[in-house]
Formats: structure tokens, sequence, C-alpha cells
């Protein structure tokens, strides 16, 4: 992962019209032509069975706030887009639990933290110039180990680890964002951000499609042979969006307050289309579950249809629960996502078998 091309070479080109409207609508034609099945009666047991106490404490996200002291509301935005301009890995999650003790989440956390606490500028010039060597220092990932060699004895020999294409990912993503903003001489993502929405203030849509035009990290979308049509996800522009709303709306409300927060879809990982395949939502073939039962990659297809199905199984949710259904009549598609995602971390849930697809920089 070392080239543009290569962070997502089945990328389609961007949309016409509204980013957000597009991944709407694609991913529900996407869904209608595939083998994934969304449940109107798991969704209407989904919603009678929800615990509305518990609704409320899991969909506020907490997740996003580190006991950290920052100097300037720049520093702390940049921070917090650093983490979800990272914010993937998920394929990883069983070599990362076995070789760094955390999982992909907690993992970016640490290196983000471990910049900030360590003086180390998450800017333009260390994004494009990091090597592999200092991610895998600054985010204590394992990326080569000592073996035996086969024949000679007390000889030993250094051999990749199962993480190594994962610190790959990383100095990718990073390495093009730092070119990208170098070129266009900004210092860092907070200069991108805060120069856009001085421009365009309470707009995420505007900001999303300004963060996917801009970085090859973000540019999470795809065409497949049948249908030919695209589709588009952009999770991670979606949750940066998210976010900067969640922890600057009352700070700085003329710049981050959104008036349209809630046209954000859910951001599609592998933990929400599993927790509502769990949950009886969605129903997704017998093989599929083989795979994901056996720690078996999954196609980028299946994993796209997947994900696909987790917005607009969502986009259901959200509608059946607005229309009366179930306790909690003023669901967003945002509060959902965080409630699906921590539920997923809570008691028995943290067992259900998630489905994985390593080589990506999407989720």
């Amino acid at each position: 992962m070392s080239s543009n091309h290569e962070i997502n070479q089945y990328a389609s080109e961007l949309p016409n019209g509204d980013f957000i409207t597009a991944v709407r609508t694609s991913c529900r034609s996407f869904v209608e032509s595939s083998l994934v099945k969304i449940s109107e009666s798991g969704i209407k047991n989904f919603l009678n069975n929800l615990d509305k106490l518990q609704y409320e404490e899991l969909s506020d996200d907490v997740t996003i706030k580190m006991p950290l002291k920052f100097q300037t509301v720049e520093e702390e935005l940049n921070f917090i887009t650093v983490i979800d301009l990272l914010n993937f890995g998920s394929g990883y999650r069983l070599p990362l639990h076995e070789l760094t003790g955390r999982g992909a989440f907690d993992t970016i956390r640490f290196g983000a933290m471990s910049f900030h606490i360590g003086g180390k500028p998450m800017d333009a010039e260390t994004f494009k110039n990091c090597t592999i060597f200092d991610i895998a220092e600054t985010f204590q990932i394992p990326i080569d180990r000592e073996v035996k060699h086969e024949k000679l004895d007390f000889v030993t020999v250094s051999e990749p680890t199962a993480l190594k294409p994962f610190a790959a990912g990383l100095v990718a993503v990073l390495n093009t964002t730092g070119e990208y903003l170098q070129c266009h001489n900004y210092k860092d993502l907070a200069q991108f951000i805060m120069q856009h929405v001085e421009r365009n203030p309470q707009n995420a849509s505007s900001l999303v499609e300004h963060l996917v035009r801009a970085f090859p990290g973000l540019h999470d979308s795809y065409i497949f042979q049948r249908p030919s049509e695209p589709v588009y996800l952009y999770k991670k522009a979606q949750i940066i969006v998210y976010h900067l709303w969640y922890t600057f709306k009352e700070q700085l409300p003329h710049l981050f307050d959104f008036k349209d927060i809630e046209s954000l879809t859910v951001f599609a990982d592998n933990v929400i289309p599993t927790m509502l395949a769990h949950l009886g939502v969605i129903q997704i073939p017998e093989k599929w579950q083989k795979d994901i039962h056996s720690n078996i990659d999954l196609s980028l297809e299946a994993a796209t249809v997947l994900r696909a199905a987790g917005v607009t199984a969502c986009e259901d949710i959200v509608k059946a629960a607005r229309d009366g259904a179930g306790p909690v009549n003023n669901m967003t598609t945002g509060g959902l996502d965080v409630y699906l995602w921590r539920l997923g971390k809570v008691g028995d849930y943290r067992n259900v078998p998630r489905f994985q697809l390593k080589d990506t920089v999407m989720f």
C-alpha cells in the first residue's frame, strides 16, 4: 500500500450531486440486487425490544473523548480528525489482540495519543515523510519478529508479522494525506477543515464532500462487474464530520452545529452489519456465515454488500422509529450507529463473530 491507486483500486468516480444522498441511494440499489435481505419483521422486533435507557446511554459517543489537554481548538480538531482518518484495521482484530493486546480502534487512539503526548506534530510534513518504522514505534505495532532458522541451530531470521500490512496501510494513508496538504499549502488537517467551515458553516454534507475530494484514504467507493453502478459508503469522511459536530457544536456552534447532521448515514464498518445480522434485521447467505465464523476474510464485494446493507437497514430502522415503532421516536442515524457499535462491546455481544476484510484502509 504505497500509492494512491493501491489504497482503493476499486474506487469509482466521484458522485454527481450530493455525496451523502449518493451513499444512501447507491447502497439501497446495491443491496436490492444482492443476496442479502433486510427483514421488516426483524426491524419491528428490534425496535419493540429496544431498552430506551440503554439506547440513550450507548448512543452518546463518549469514545471520542480523550483524557488529554489541548492548547487550542485547532489542536483538538486535528487530533480527532487524525483518529477518524486512520479508523480502519477491523480485519486485523484477532492478530492485534494477540500481538498488542488492543483492538483496531484502541490501537489508533493509542497511536494518536503517542503523537500528542510525545510532542510530535501531527502535520503535513510529518505525515508525508513517515515510514513504516515510525508507525511501528508510535503505534506499538510489531511488524517483524525473529524466528529460528529451519536448518541452522542458534541462527535466527527475521520475518514479517501478520500486522505488517496493517502498518503499511497506516503509512499509505498518512503519506498521501501529507502530500495533498503540502501541495495545497495546508499546515495540517485542522487548517484544511477550518478554512472550509469558515466559508461553508454548519454544513455537514459540504464538509463530507470536501474531505472525500481531497484525500485518497477516504475514497470509500466501489464498482463491480455486476451491477456495474458504483456504490458509495464514505464511512470515515462521515464519522469525521459527526465527531467534529459532537465535539464542537456547543463550543463553536456558528461553524460546527451542522444543520443537516441528521442527513448522515451510519458509518458502515464490520460491526454494524454483524450486530444487525445477530439481531435478526438482516439475513446473509449461509456460505458467508460459515466464513465469518471461521475467521476467513470475505471478498471485497461481499464485505461491501454487508456494509451497504448496514446503511440501508439503519435508514429503515430510523424511519420506522420516527413513525412511532418502539420507544425511541427521535432516533437518528448517528445515534443508532453509535448505539450498535457500543452494544457490540457489551457482555456476550463481544463474542459475536464479525466479518473481516484485511486488504482495506476504509474500515
